[in-house]
């Protein structure tokens, strides 16, 4: 199995000690891939559907001047990352929600009224949403893996693909790729197994 490339933790780490952003810009670049998907999925949930973009964009130039600048102390552990990109979040969609509501009903609008209604715009288990997002994001990063970057057959790779991503039957797959139903079950094992590997390789 190829060696999956730079667990969360590895990336921030060496992130965080390149001042600059020049020296690893690809690094900067596979970042912005991780974490992208999962501030713009909640960003949407989060009624910003006409502004998902502009979020994550914000988010990120503020995450590059905190790791170059040191104010994030990742060490060794992602999951602190994420809480503190959850803080971000959600401080970011609160910042709209309150420029939103400044257009439209006065300028003084406080997020501590309790007619706002912030708290059915932003919850306080942000933390746990981005980090369930964060799994969601890493699963399917592991499967396009799979079934691009190992040494899995053609056939197998189809086969699962077939099976578990489009959702065909499993007569309709074994007698599309001329195979028995207990061979397309197989490959479905075999490549699960995989998957979890390289999701566990990565990191938590």
């Amino acid at each position: 199995m190829a060696k999956f490339p730079d667990t969360p933790v590895s990336l921030l780490v060496r992130l965080a000690t390149d001042k600059t952003g020049i020296a690893d810009e690809a690094g900067w670049t596979r970042l912005f891939e991780l974490y992208a998907p999962v501030i713009h999925a909640f960003a949407e949930e989060r009624g910003c559907e006409g502004e998902s973009e502009d979020v994550v964009q914000d988010i990120f130039l503020r995450l590059v001047s905190v790791l170059r600048e040191g104010r994030v102390a990742v060490g060794g552990d992602a999951g602190k990352f994420r809480r503190y990109l959850a803080t971000l979040i959600r401080n970011e969609l609160v910042s709209r929600w309150r420029k939103r509501q400044a257009r439209g009903a006065g300028a003084n609008v406080s997020l501590d009224d309790p007619e706002a209604g912030v708290e059915a715009y932003v919850d306080s288990d942000t933390a746990a949403v981005v980090d369930a997002k964060w799994r969601l994001a890493r699963r399917k990063v592991a499967v396009d893996w799979a079934l691009t970057k190992t040494a899995l057959s053609a056939q197998s790779k189809a086969v699962y693909r077939a099976y578990v991503i489009e959702g065909r039957p499993i007569g309709e797959v074994a007698a599309a790729f001329g195979i028995p139903r207990n061979s397309v079950s197989q490959i479905k094992t075999r490549v699960e197994r995989l998957i979890a590997a390289i999701e566990m390789e990565y990191g938590d």
